[in-house]
């Protein structure tokens, strides 16, 4: 039986985030916008579950796929609830099992835009905070 070309970067990625390499592809979607557009190039790096904090975006395998939302809830190091920036509700929870890495990057208009870090949780929060007093004004 031939394995679809999802199932081969399924096992793949898996494999080499587990060997310590960096991933690079090219999600389909806009569940993470504005941080991840659809079709834009990321950057996954390999991440202990324990290294995991609030707001990182994390890559993980679901039962069905592999998605890459932000973390809004660690429950005990053992579970984390995840959510796509641009959707109004959480994913099922995912076990720390499930964690394969922690987006570190983007790459939009030719440059890399890093994602995880302090720098980017600080333009995050600016963002947030300028898009509420925006809608206060309008």
């Amino acid at each position: 039986m031939a394995s679809s070309r999802s199932e081969i970067f399924i096992r793949l990625s898996v494999e080499l985030l587990r060997l310590g390499y960096r991933v690079r592809f090219r999600p389909k979607g806009t569940s993470m916008h504005p941080a991840i557009r659809d079709g834009e190039t990321i950057t996954v790096e390999p991440v202990s579950p324990a290294d995991v904090k609030r707001g990182d975006i994390i890559f993980c395998r679901t039962d069905d796929a592999l998605i890459a939302h932000r973390v809004v809830s660690i429950k005990g190091r053992t579970s984390f609830v995840l959510r796509g920036d641009a959707l109004q509700s959480c994913d099922e929870p995912v076990s720390a099992a499930q964690v394969l890495g922690r987006v570190v990057s983007v790459e939009r208009d030719g440059r890399s835009i890093a994602v995880a870090g302090h720098r980017a949780r600080v333009l995050r929060v600016a963002r947030l905070f300028a898009s509420r007093i925006k809608m206060r004004i309008c």
